[in-house]
């Protein structure tokens, strides 16, 4: 399924006209990820799924998603805060130093 500009406008329109109920909601969330999450669940609930394929498992928007997700459950969890980009960075480096030396 595919959306135009026009159908996603509505969506975020809805999400505006809904901000007191969404915001008031939003548990651990600040509100501008409170308004981007109902901006993503109205989006599936349109039928705009992830595409499940190989080729999208290995792109830079999966792992930037993951990233996200990992650094909000530390957001979250993490005690005393701490930023993860180096941690993870040099993970992601260890893994494509390991890759180039097997090929």
């Amino acid at each position: 399924m595919s959306i135009n500009s026009d159908q996603f406008q509505e969506i975020c329109n809805g999400v505006w006209r809904d901000r007191a109920m969404l915001l008031q909601g939003r548990g651990f969330l600040n509100g501008d990820a409170a308004l981007m999450r109902a901006v993503y669940w109205r989006l599936s609930k349109a039928g705009i799924k992830v595409t499940v394929s190989a080729e999208n498992y290995g792109s830079a928007q999966t792992l930037s998603s993951y990233e996200v997700a990992v650094n909000g459950l530390l957001e979250i969890h993490g005690r005393p805060r701490f930023d993860a980009a180096r941690y993870l960075n040099e993970l992601v480096q260890l893994y494509n130093n390991e890759l180039r030396d097997n090929c």
